[in-house]
C-alpha cells in the first residue's frame, strides 16, 4: 500500500505526500533509468513523475520513451521493494503467503489515442510474467489474469467502466493464494491462483 503521509499538498513532491519508502520508480527516459526509495523520499520530481495542482501523484509517459529489458513499452511506474537491498526478496501466492495488497484512487489524463492501453496496477513475478495486469482502455478497466504456471495463457475480464478524467478506485489483493480484485469498493473477482502460481515470488507495480 502507498499510504498518505499527510494531507495532499501541491507544493510537495510525491515522496512528500505519500510513503514511498518501499518503492522505486522506472522512468520512460532514453535509458529507462530508476530512482531509489531514498531519492523519492528526498523529493525527486521530473516531467515523468510529479505532483499535480490537486496534490495527486502524476505519471507521464511519452510513446517514444526508453524501455526495460524484456518489454517493448516505456513506463513511469512504481515497483514494490520488500527488501530495498535485494530485488529477489518478494512474496508468494501460496496458502501460507499472507495478505498483500495495493490500493489507490486513479484518474486517466490526456492520451495520444482514444484506444491507448494504460496499465495501472500489476502483480509481477520475479524473472517471470505478471500474474495480473489491470488495464484501462476506451472507458473500461480490464483485468488480464494468467491461468497457468507457464504464463502463456490468460483470461481477460471487465471489472469496471469509467470515463476519462473521472476518478475511480482500484484494489488488488493477494490473500492466502486467492487473487481478489476490487473496483470502486466492490469486489469483482476472487480467483484461486495458489495451485499454479505459488512457485513464483511476486511484487506489486503501480503507475502508467
Amino acid at each position: 500500500c502507498i499510504g498518505n503521509v499527510n494531507s495532499l499538498s501541491s507544493s510537495k513532491s510525491p515522496g512528500g505526500n505519500f510513503d514511498l519508502s518501499n518503492w522505486k520508480i522506472t522512468l520512460p527516459d532514453s535509458s529507462a533509468s530508476e530512482k531509489s526509495p531514498d531519492q523519492l523520499e528526498d523529493g525527486y520530481e521530473s516531467s515523468y513523475f510529479y505532483t499535480a495542482s490537486d496534490g495527486s501523484m502524476t505519471f507521464y509517459v511519452k510513446g517514444s520513451g526508453g524501455t526495460t529489458d524484456g518489454s517493448n513499452y516505456p513506463r513511469s511506474e512504481l515497483r514494490q521493494l520488500c527488501n530495498d537491498d535485494n530485488d529477489r526478496y518478494n512474496w508468494k501466492a501460496s496458502s501460507s503467503g499472507g495478505y498483500h495488497y495495493v490500493d489507490g484512487k486513479y484518474k486517466i489524463g490526456k492520451l495520444d489515442s482514444s484506444s491507448r492501453k494504460v496499465v495501472i496496477q500489476q502483480i509481477h513475478a520475479y524473472d517471470a510474467p505478471p500474474l495480473v495486469k489491470i488495464q484501462y482502455q476506451s472507458g473500461k478497466v480490464y483485468a488480464l489474469v494468467k491461468t497457468d504456471s507457464s504464463g502463456n495463457n490468460e483470461d481477460k475480464f471487465t471489472i469496471g467502466e469509467v470515463d476519462q478524467y473521472t476518478q475511480f478506485s482500484l484494489k488488488t489483493v493477494m490473500s492466502s493464494g486467492y487473487l481478489k480484485l476490487y473496483f470502486n469498493g466492490s469486489q469483482k473477482k476472487s480467483i484461486k491462483v495458489r495451485d499454479y502460481w505459488s512457485g513464483y515470488t511476486n511484487y506489486f507495480k503501480a503507475g502508467n
